[in-house]
């Protein structure tokens, strides 16, 4: 965690600029993105393999709410070069499980996170940190810190690299990835309890005009497992991928 407050201090200590197409501020009207988008996603437990789904994409402002893609929340007090916010974060990953011994599944629910966080616009690009409570599943902690620079290339294609650290307290951490009894009775694997753990994301988003307001957005992770989870018998792979192509149209 001393690596995220360094950040943070950074971030709140240099000259206020603002990204490009990244709204700001408590707008009377809609301002940013709204269009469908298709998600797919490779959690790499056990063998449920690659899902995909379509889904309605947001992320704009509107007085003091704000949508971004899978985070949404109200802006409260100014501080730095945002705001502190209440937000909550809606899941887009499948936890479910199907073994690779026997093919039997095991369900797990997806989280709730609720929590407080910041959005700050530097002039070294946006820095997106968050903490989270689990309320309704693992009752664990969710801590997040995002980077995003931002840019521009030729006919106004826009680039948006992203580094990320996540941390998973254990309690998150073992109901998602652990091997409770009861699975290891199910699957056929053995128990395994997961420790708290740290996640680190390479992110690229690439935007691309179509006409007038319309854009093209693909946006393309890749998360790199902590050893806790990584270890853990129901896991495939050590990393997870995930992609989400857009068409929007931008409200200004």
């Amino acid at each position: 965690m001393r690596s995220i407050l360094l950040l943070l201090l950074l971030a709140l200590a240099t000259p206020s600029f603002a990204m490009d197409d990244v709204p700001d501020g408590l707008p009377d009207h809609v301002v940013g993105d709204i269009g469908a988008a298709v998600y797919t996603s490779n959690m790499s437990i056990g063998a449920t393999g690659t899902q995909s789904f379509v889904m309605p994409y947001a992320f704009f402002d509107y007085e003091r709410f704000f949508a971004r893609i899978d985070t949404f929340g109200i802006k409260t007090a100014k501080i730095g070069y945002g705001y502190l916010e209440l937000a909550g974060q809606v899941n887009l990953d499948n936890y479910n499980r199907k073994s690779t011994i026997n093919g039997a599944t095991y369900s797990k629910q997806d989280p709730i996170p609720l929590g407080i966080g910041t959005f700050q616009e530097t002039p070294i690009g946006g820095f997106f940190i968050h903490a989270y409570q689990d309320v309704a599943r693992s009752n664990g902690q969710l801590y997040q810190l995002s980077y995003f620079a931002e840019i521009e290339t030729v006919k106004q294609i826009k680039l948006y690299p992203e580094i990320a650290v996540e941390r998973y307290s254990g309690t998150y951490a073992n109901y998602y990835y652990g091997v409770s009894a009861a699975a290891s009775k199910n699957l056929g694997y053995p128990q395994y309890t997961v420790g708290a753990t740290n996640n680190y994301t390479a992110g690229l988003m690439v935007e691309v005009p179509i006409v007038d307001n319309w854009y093209f957005n693909v946006f393309g992770r890749r998360k790199y497992l902590g050893g806790n989870i990584s270890n853990s018998p129901i896991m495939v792979r050590s990393f997870q991928d995930s992609v989400l192509g857009s068409v929007v149209y931008r409200f200004k």
